[in-house]
């Protein structure tokens, strides 16, 4: 079993004890790609992916309306600092936010992953601040 199908395993079996809400999409062609199930207005995405030589990513992303272009979301991501690889990618429709680790300095488990980059994610969106268009009259 190579490394990659370790952590699938371990990621199954924790999920099925403590969050049985996660789905993976058995069509990610990438590594594995769950999505969370829930009935949050925000979608949550955690994948595992390994190319060539590198090591083994885990990725654990969450999908912001379009309404947050309107804060300074993208200054509180460049502003702080995480154990983690931060990036926001801003599309037509909405904002994603990840947060990324190589196992390589991985020092939980998966599922103890998505738990710190969650907290840590929701922590920066719930602190950023709706940015008003004054006229000038």
């Amino acid at each position: 079993m190579n490394l990659i199908h370790y952590y699938r395993q371990q990621f199954i079996e924790l999920t099925a004890q403590f969050e049985q809400v996660w789905e993976e999409d058995s069509q990610y062609k990438f590594g594995f790609l769950w999505r969370l199930q829930g009935t949050t207005p925000y979608k949550e995405i955690f994948h595992m992916t390994q190319t060539g030589q590198e090591p083994l990513y885990l990725m654990y992303a969450i999908e912001l309306p379009e309404s947050y272009k309107r804060t300074n979301i993208s200054d509180v991501i460049k502003s702080v600092a995480s154990d983690y690889e931060l990036s926001m990618y801003v599309f037509s429709s909405k904002i994603m936010l990840t947060s990324c680790i190589s196992i390589e300095y991985l020092q939980q488990t998966s599922l103890g992953f998505i738990h710190h980059a969650r907290a840590e994610l929701i922590d920066l969106v719930f602190s950023v601040i709706q940015q008003v268009d004054y006229e000038i009259v």
